[in-house]
């Protein structure tokens, strides 16, 4: 790879790999290019990104936002703001392609976690749950009290 293309490259990367954003890796050996573009496309559906990066420019990468993380052997990395959301999908990936497709861990708000941490995060509700439960909550008091109101006139018509 030219220096030039490289420099380019890092600088991008230094750009989108920041602490605001979650990035996932994981080992991709053995599998396939199309395995790797489902990844890609529900990443992609998720307004992520899923690239593979050679480990040296990940490295400087991170380190250029003051995160010091150790990479080993191939490595694609996953990421996007909406970590609960990726890592459902890295997550569900893995689990479907147990022998060639393996979570290391992450980077998330600037910390370097382990791939527990990721299963776990991945159990989490997403905010469009979280936002269906908040809005049934809110309803149920509503509704009761119009079921409440119905008997009551019920009731008085009965009377």
């Amino acid at each position: 790879m030219k220096k030039e293309l490289k420099k380019q490259i890092l600088e991008e990367l230094s750009n989108e790999l920041t602490k605001d954003v979650s990035v996932f890796y994981a080992d991709f050996k053995g599998q396939s290019v199309k395995d790797l573009e489902k990844l890609r496309k529900a990443v992609k559906d998720a307004d992520g990104k899923a690239r593979v990066i050679k480990n040296t420019l990940a490295r400087i990468a991170f380190a250029n936002n003051g995160i010091e993380v150790d990479f080993e052997d191939n490595n694609i990395f996953v990421w996007g703001e909406d970590q609960i959301t990726l890592a459902k999908i890295i997550t569900k990936h893995a689990k479907d392609y147990k022998d060639t497709f393996k979570i290391k861990g992450a980077v998330i708000e600037g910390e370097v976690k382990d791939a527990a941490y990721v299963e776990e995060v991945s159990k989490l509700p997403t905010k469009d749950e979280l936002l269906g439960m908040v809005a049934f909550m809110m309803k149920a008091p509503i509704a009761k009290f119009a079921w409440g109101l119905q008997k009551l006139i019920e009731k008085k018509e009965q009377e």
